[in-house]
């Protein structure tokens, strides 16, 4: 008997890559990192039917497992090129280059072929009845089987590292541009990807629990309620999500010289050597200074810092000063990154109003240039070391 709850969430699942798949498709030629998106997206679908294939469609199956096998090992690869172009410096394009991140799909649709081919009532025993069938072919065929899914399973942990590592720079990377990440940060990433590996992990346990102990470990259900989370955090943050950084890294090619930062698609030199990022800079110690001087100044003046938009060009254009030279003056002479230098500047402004208690915290947070509540909570805590309102019980015995 089919599983009423196990359509449901089926249902829901084919709903959201109907919808998610042509959207991200029809953004490709202005945004080309929606295209690896769209990929992970349908591929996912395709792996979160098995069960319901089984047991609806019993007929099909062997069809199916022939295409869901190598929809498997499109999983990583389109993640990882999703998250390179979305956190990438400049426009992210499409190059021949990418391919030899889907290498592992070539084994794949081998052993697709060998599966579709196999008669019905050896399919049945394999895959469906998980009987031993003795043969030849498909001895070597489970053995094929078992080294890609080890295979499989080292991509994903091997990609899993290099998409936090990715995250982490781009996040710090931010820090020396915007004096607000609201929307930049992709701090919907790391649910993503604690779904994605949750549903990974469940469907790896249930295989080898069944395997071992022929009882799963998990149910159906909850690998496709898990299923049903990724496919909507995919859908509502990715179609929303634009590239923070790209913008800038075009106009340094562009030769726009008023917005130029610094910019390196290999973000790893940038800054676990900053030294290294300005040895070939013009700037002294003495114009430094007077440069932190003038930022200082700008601060204090000119209040700069209310501006919930500050970034690092338009600190620049009123500086008239090379955003270059402004970023390297923050890290090597003021020791602190672009956002945490004006967010102190705003948590400054902000104590007085505080102790005042004459508006809301939100008011406050809006007042002195933040954009959220929490961001203010977070700046704020970080800088003094207390709430506001322990900041104000301190302050005020």
């Amino acid at each position: 008997m089919v599983d009423p709850i196990e359509i449901i969430l089926t249902m829901m699942i084919v709903g959201q890559v109907c919808i998610g798949v042509p959207i991200l498709l029809s953004r490709v030629t202005t945004h080309a990192m929606n295209l690896p998106l769209a990929l992970f997206l349908l591929a996912s679908g395709v792996l979160a039917l098995n069960s319901t294939v089984s047991s609806v469609l019993p007929t099909y199956y062997a069809v199916y497992t022939a295409v869901a096998f190598p929809a498997l090992f499109m999983l990583c690869p389109s993640l990882w090129l999703y998250v390179h172009g979305l956190t990438a410096d400049t426009s992210w394009r499409l190059h021949k280059r990418w391919l030899k991140q889907y290498a592992l799909i070539i084994p794949a649709l081998l052993i697709s072929m060998v599966i579709l081919f196999l008669p019905k009532e050896m399919h049945t025993a394999i895959f469906i009845n998980d009987k031993e069938v003795n043969d030849p072919i498909v001895s070597t065929l489970l053995i094929g089987i078992l080294i890609m899914m080890l295979l499989w399973l080292l991509q994903c942990v091997y990609t899993l590292l290099k998409i936090i590592r990715r995250l982490n720079l781009y996040r710090k990377k931010l820090k020396n541009i915007f004096s607000n990440h609201d929307k930049k940060d992709l701090s919907w990433m790391n649910w993503l990807l604690f779904i994605a590996v949750s549903v990974w992990v469940c469907s790896v346990v249930t295989v080898f629990s069944s395997s071992l102990f022929d009882q799963a470990l998990f149910n159906s259900n909850t690998e496709m309620l898990l299923s049903v989370l990724l496919f909507w955090s995919i859908t509502h943050f990715g179609l929303q999500q634009k590239p923070a950084l790209a913008r800038l890294g075009d106009d340094a090619i562009s030769g726009d010289t008023s917005k130029i930062i610094k910019t390196d698609d290999n973000l790893i030199n940038d800054h676990h050597c900053p030294t290294k990022k300005y040895q070939r800079s013009a700037l002294d110690q003495t114009q430094s200074t007077r440069i932190a001087t003038k930022i200082n100044s700008a601060m204090e003046q000119d209040k700069l810092y209310l501006d919930p938009n500050l970034s690092l060009q338009k600190l620049s254009k009123h500086l008239n000063i090379s955003p270059n030279y402004l970023s390297q003056t923050l890290n090597e002479t003021l020791s602190v990154s672009f956002f945490d230098f004006v967010n102190q500047w705003r948590i400054e402004a902000a104590k007085p109003k505080i102790l005042a208690n004459s508006s809301t915290v939100l008011d406050v947070a809006l007042e002195v240039g933040f954009n959220a509540r929490s961001s203010f909570y977070k700046a704020f805590k970080q800088t003094t070391g207390l709430t506001p309102s322990e900041y104000r019980k301190h302050v005020k015995g």
